[in-house]
C-alpha cells in the first residue's frame, strides 16, 4: 500500500545524466503518493514525458529564475504536506527547492559526491546523508540510497510513459525509413561536453562503410536544438551530412522522438558518444523471466535492452556507460592509445577540459578511437 504521502526530488544536471534516475522515480513513486521533480532546463525535455504518470508536479531549475521558482516549491511542498525531500545531485544552489521546517526528512549527497556539499549543508544542517555512492554503475548507487526509506531491492525500469502524438510520429518514420524492415544503425553524433564527441568525419566514414560494405542503413541522429555545445548536431548535420545520402534526422525530430526511436527497437544497432542517446537505446530494464529477447544477469532477474556500442574517452564506463547488469547487451569501445598531451587520469578518471571546448578542433582521446575498432565491433554485434 502507497504512503499517503509526497515526496520531493531534486536533481538539476545533464541530459544523459537524467536517465540515471529513473529508477529511483518509478521505486518512489511505488510507495509515495505524489512524486515531485526539480530539473534543469536542459533535462525538462525528457523529463516532460515523465509527467505521463511517473511524476506528478515538474519544476525546472533555470538560473535566471531560481529563487521565484524556488519560492514556488517550497509554498506548493508545504501546501501538499510534503514531509520527505531528496537532493541527489549535491549542487548546493538547489538546495533552495527544499522548504525549511521541523519533523522533515531531507536527504543529500555523501560528502564524497555532492559538488557543493558546504552550501548544501549551511542550507539544511539538520539533513541526512545518503550512503557514498559505491564505484559501481550510477543507476545502482541511486537506488541503493533509497534504503534509507526503507525501499528496497526494486525492479529497474527506464521504460518511458510516451504518449500517442510521440508513438504515431516516431512510427510514421519507422514505416518511412524502413528501419524494422533491414539492418538498421543509428549513428548519435553528439554529445553535451566536446571532449566525449567522436570526430564528425569519422562518423561519416562510418556511415559509408555500413551502407556500402555492410549493407545497412546509416541514420544520422542528434539534437536538433542543444545549447550546452553550441548546437553542435544541428551545424554538423548540415555541414557534414547533409549532401550526403544517409538518412538524417538531426533536422526532423524532437527529444521525445528521438527517445521513442532509441528505445523501441527501431534500430538494429545504436552507436554514440557517452551521452543521452546510448545511455537511452542501452540501458536495460527488469522484465519477466524467459521473455523473449531477455537475458538472466548472475543477481538471478532478468533484463531487456537494445544493442548498443558506446565511444569512450575521458570519462569512465564502470559508472556512466548503458545500464546492463547482463553485460551483453551493451558494448563499450575505448581508444587504444592517448595522446601524448592528453592529461585524462586514467587512475581517478578526470579529465581536467571535461566539458569545455579544450577538445575542439585539437588531438585529444575520441580521436585516437579508429573506425576500423568501431567497424570490427559492429559487425560482431550484428
Amino acid at each position: 500500500m502507497k504512503k499517503s504521502e509526497s515526496v520531493l526530488v531534486v536533481y538539476s544536471g545533464w541530459l544523459g545524466d537524467l536517465m540515471w534516475i529513473i529508477p529511483t522515480i518509478r521505486a518512489l513513486g511505488s510507495v509515495y503518493e505524489s512524486v515531485s521533480l526539480v530539473v534543469s532546463k536542459i533535462q525538462a525535455p525528457l523529463a516532460r514525458v515523465l509527467e505521463n504518470g511517473v511524476v506528478d508536479v515538474l519544476y525546472v531549475d533555470d538560473s535566471s529564475n531560481r529563487l521565484a521558482t524556488a519560492r514556488q516549491v517550497r509554498q506548493a511542498a508545504r501546501a501538499r504536506g510534503t514531509k520527505t525531500f531528496i537532493d541527489l545531485k549535491g549542487r548546493g544552489k538547489t538546495g533552495l527547492y527544499i522548504p525549511w521546517g521541523r519533523g522533515q526528512t531531507v536527504l543529500i549527497p555523501h560528502r564524497s559526491d555532492a559538488r557543493e556539499y558546504a552550501f548544501a549543508r549551511l542550507l539544511h544542517p539538520a539533513a541526512s546523508c545518503l550512503p557514498p555512492r559505491s564505484t559501481g554503475h550510477m543507476v545502482d548507487a541511486y537506488l541503493s540510497g533509497l534504503g534509507g526509506l526503507g525501499i528496497e531491492d526494486v525492479p529497474v525500469s527506464f521504460d518511458l510513459p510516451f504518449d500517442e502524438a510521440t508513438v504515431e510520429v516516431g512510427e510514421a518514420i519507422v514505416a518511412r525509413e524502413g528501419l524494422r524492415e533491414r539492418k538498421s544503425i543509428a549513428l548519435n553524433i553528439g554529445s553535451a561536453q566536446f571532449s566525449k564527441i567522436w570526430p564528425a568525419e569519422n562518423y561519416k566514414r562510418l556511415a559509408g562503410i555500413l551502407e556500402n560494405d555492410l549493407d545497412c542503413k546509416a541514420v544520422i541522429m542528434g539534437a536538433r536544438d542543444f545549447y550546452p555545445n553550441g548546437n553542435y548536431d544541428m551545424h554538423t548535420s548540415q555541414e557534414v551530412f547533409n549532401a550526403a545520402s544517409f538518412t538524417n534526422l538531426v533536422e526532423e525530430t524532437s527529444l521525445p522522438v528521438d527517445a521513442y526511436l532509441l528505445s523501441s527497437g527501431a534500430f538494429s544497432l545504436v552507436v554514440g558518444n557517452d551521452s543521452f542517446a546510448g545511455h537511452m537505446a542501452g540501458s536495460a530494464s527488469e522484465v519477466a523471466e524467459g521473455m523473449d529477447g531477455a537475458v538472466k544477469a548472475d543477481n538471478g532477474r532478468w533484463y531487456k535492452a537494445n544493442p548498443t556500442l558506446s565511444l569512450f574517452g575521458p570519462t569512465n564506463p564502470l559508472y556512466c556507460r548503458p545500464y546492463d547488469p547482463t553485460d551483453t547487451f551493451n558494448t563499450v569501445i575505448m581508444p587504444e592509445t592517448y595522446p601524448d598531451i592528453c592529461v585524462y587520469d586514467h587512475t581517478s578518471h578526470i579529465c581536467p577540459h571535461y566539458g569545455d571546448r579544450y577538445c575542439v578542433d585539437r588531438a585529444h582521446c575520441m580521436a585516437e578511437l579508429k573506425v576500423d575498432q568501431v567497424v570490427t565491433a559492429i559487425e560482431k554485434a550484428l
